[in-house]
């Protein structure tokens, strides 16, 4: 009898976390905050500046969108997800050569991996569906921009000044551009 009753309990307590889990406001406020985890973390790994022994390796890496992008809801959360999901995926690459703080770079790729995962559900949230793009140049855009980012760091042998013009690349555009479209997101 109490194990049937704790087992009711236990199901409508996941049925509820489910449900708020769906609902994509609080997901987009949750969001929000691992960004900001996430830039700690990113800043702690390494030096708060580039050192100057890599500043020949700095160079333009043209982040392609402009601030148009939030005007479709959709668009908003599909960039939000490949970003989200580009990002994860560069943190998982050969950095065996950057000098940072292990444990702080396996925090970020658990963090990475749980934002991620969360996204994904308010990715479905309201249309029941992973959200697409409906101007599909965004896309595009995106995936060449992290393309030339993988580019860059196959060609410098993954080395630790070409992951460090990546970590502050990817902080730029945490914080100017991730937060700018999460705030959009928010009803």
């Amino acid at each position: 009898m109490i194990s049937g009753c704790f087992q009711n309990i236990v199901l409508f307590l996941l049925l509820f976390s489910g449900i708020r889990s769906l609902n994509c406001n609080h997901i987009v406020k949750c969001q929000q905050g691992g960004t900001v985890n996430i830039m700690k973390l990113l800043d702690s790994m390494g030096p708060k500046m580039i050192p100057w022994q890599c500043f020949n390796q700095i160079q333009d890496f043209a982040f392609p969108i402009g601030n148009n992008t939030g005007s479709i809801k959709e668009d908003a959360r599909a960039t939000v997800g490949l970003m989200l999901e580009q990002i994860n995926r560069l943190f998982w690459q050969n950095f065996t050569k950057a000098e940072w703080n292990t444990t702080v770079t396996e925090h970020l790729q658990t963090s990475l991996d749980q934002q991620l995962v969360q996204w994904e559900k308010c990715s479905v949230a309201e249309t029941g569906k992973k959200a697409t793009f409906k101007d599909v140049r965004i896309k595009l855009k995106l995936r060449k921009y992290f393309l030339r980012l993988d580019t860059f760091l196959k060609d410098e042998e993954y080395s630790s000044c070409a992951w460090e013009a990546v970590r502050h690349e990817i902080m730029g555009i945490q914080i100017v551009f991730l937060d700018q479209l999460l705030s959009t997101l928010q009803h």
